[in-house]
């Protein structure tokens, strides 16, 4: 069909839910002005016009790259419709020397329509020789109506989730694409009819307060990458850390970056549905760069100078965490609460120490333990990998002491032997439970006396329920974590490579029969800021995000 594509905005002045919204800052930017921009962005459009009976939205209108069509007086009311607006606009448009071929209507309530969906509709009505294209989002749900006499009545065959259910589609208003011919018939729908379909937030239209809310919400939402690393030899806290500040960060859009040999990481991370991209190190710069990201969260240990220079090439504020390489110099702010920098930090944003640990969200609704006269509950766990095996070592040494005690032993996610482990357990003296991959390992720490760790993340977890603690590093890394091994309530122990069988038995046999020492340890423990450490840290992201680059039309990241 030759003739041009034309896109008309029809808008009045008058608003019921809102007054004179189409006219109000959104954003700093009139309501108006967001669909005018997507139209403008789009390559399949044209011409673009506004019908409008209101001066002040004309001339929104013109200040955003629209022609101006004044609406008949007859079809500025209420009750008009937008069939009649389009029939009376297009006529006056080829009156004007301009050939239509096709028709396409905006809302201007619909603020997050993306000039993609606009060019994906109108590609759909050209391509496929259809009469009419128009946006939807799946509303699937248990809908019920409601007889003459006041009764309720489904409007389902059976009782099911929502995801069995068949696909119901709404309209979104936001994008109607039709051919000119058919608007000779006093509509815009034909007969042949297909719909692009949009997600909930794409779908949004402004009809009162709590839709601008959410318009507005949408519109401040930032990108966040997270990089992330996560095996056998690093551990698990680092993806545990970041997906908990995930839960958090629900106002902005979330991807995470994990390299092939992190998959212990990637496999975590999905199962908390979020998108993972599992790339090589020679294709993260160009994947980051897809992407798009307002901000850069490196969990990934040391950087170097050259990695920074490339990330910072993209235009994004970036946040490192645990990060005493060369390349920490280059970030807007580094969150180092295991391990402190050695003289102050870097001359940059340095946020370091226990003030700005994560702990997950189970710990927020478990109180502190209570010291109990007689130790009832050891418990056993060295992080999710346990990479020097130190449960297996450590178990028979345990059990040789003497008491009447119940051992409980936490593998997690990456450790490689969990029969191993129940094997040994068995020939244990000792009541001993062995648990595999818990989701709450709060419920164990919170009914422990004492608990024998490596100097990871988990000494924050403990410490936050006031549990006394022997602590082991697993490695030079982790004997850099000060909290761990010079906080009053811990005991530190020698790395796992140092450790003796008599200085472990020593120490933990004190703990067993001292209670006065494990009141003194809990004590030393609570007094700790340690809940208090996710706010501050998210605030460090949030104000990293604030200096960032205002977020720029783009299109779904790769």
């Amino acid at each position: 069909m030759s003739g041009a594509t034309v896109a008309i905005v029809p808008v009045r002045g008058g608003s019921v839910g809102i007054p004179r919204k189409n006219a109000r800052l959104l954003c700093g930017k009139p309501l108006l002005a967001y669909c005018l921009e997507a139209a403008r962005a789009a390559r399949s459009i044209d011409a673009l016009y506004v019908s409008t009976d209101d001066p002040e939205l004309a001339e929104i209108a013109r200040r955003f790259g629209a022609e101006v069509l004044e609406r008949p007086a007859a079809l500025a009311g209420p009750d008009s419709t937008l069939d009649e607006v389009i029939v009376d606009a297009v006529p006056r448009i080829e009156a004007s020397g301009t050939p239509v071929g096709h028709v396409v209507t905006l809302q201007a309530t619909s603020p997050l329509l993306r000039p993609a969906t606009i060019d994906r509709a109108v590609a759909a009505c050209r391509e496929q020789a259809l009469d009419t294209v128009l946006s939807v989002v799946d509303a699937r749900h248990l809908h019920w109506t409601q007889t003459q006499n006041g009764d309720f009545s489904p409007l389902y065959a059976a009782r099911v989730n929502r995801q069995q259910l068949p696909a119901q589609f709404r309209e979104t208003g936001g994008v109607v694409v039709c051919r000119r011919e058919i608007l000779d018939t006093g509509s815009r729908f034909g007969t042949r009819v297909s719909a692009v379909e949009l997600g909930a937030t794409e779908s949004l239209d402004i009809d009162d307060r709590f839709d601008w809310w959410l318009a507005e919400k949408s519109l401040q939402r930032r990108r966040i990458a997270f990089r992330v690393v996560g095996n056998r030899e690093t551990g698990l806290g680092h993806a545990y850390r970041a997906l908990t500040l995930a839960d958090r960060l629900i106002d902005h859009e979330l991807h995470f970056f994990v390299r092939p040999d992190h998959g212990l990481a990637a496999q975590r991370i999905e199962t908390r549905r979020h998108p993972v991209h599992v790339v090589g190190q020679s294709e993260e710069l160009e994947a980051l760069r897809a992407c798009a990201p307002d901000l850069i969260v490196n969990d990934v240990l040391d950087t170097t100078k050259r990695e920074m220079e490339a990330f910072r090439s993209l235009g994004a504020a970036v946040v490192n965490f645990e990060d005493l390489g060369p390349g920490a110099a280059l970030a807007d702010a580094v969150v180092n609460a295991l391990y402190d920098v050695p003289g102050g930090g870097f001359d940059g944003n340095v946020h370091q120490g226990v003030s700005h640990c994560v702990l997950r969200d189970e710990f927020y609704s478990v109180e502190p333990i209570a010291v109990r006269e007689d130790v009832r509950e050891v418990l056993v766990l060295f992080g999710g990998t346990d990479p020097n095996d130190l449960t297996a070592r450590c178990l028979p040494w345990i059990d040789a002491l003497p008491g009447d005690w119940r051992l409980t032993v936490v593998s997690g996610f990456g450790y490689p032997r969990p029969e191993a482990l129940r094997a040994i357990a068995a020939d244990l003296r000792h009541d001993t439970e062995v648990v595999v991959d818990t989701p709450i390992v709060s419920r164990y720490m919170a009914r422990a006396d004492i608990a024998i760790t490596s100097a990871g993340r988990t000494v924050f977890e403990l410490a936050s329920l006031g549990v006394p603690m022997l602590v082991i590093p697993q490695n030079a890394r982790e004997c850099q974590h000060r909290f761990a091994l010079e906080s009053p309530g811990v005991v530190s122990l020698p790395p796992a490579h140092d450790l003796d069988p008599l200085e472990f038995s020593g120490a933990l046999h004190e703990l067993l029969s001292d209670h006065a020492l494990r009141q003194q340890l809990h004590t030393a423990l609570l007094a700790a800021d340690i809940r208090g450490g996710i706010d501050r840290t998210l605030d460090v992201l949030e104000g990293a995000l604030r200096v960032a680059p205002k977020p720029r039309e783009r299109q779904e990241p790769v």
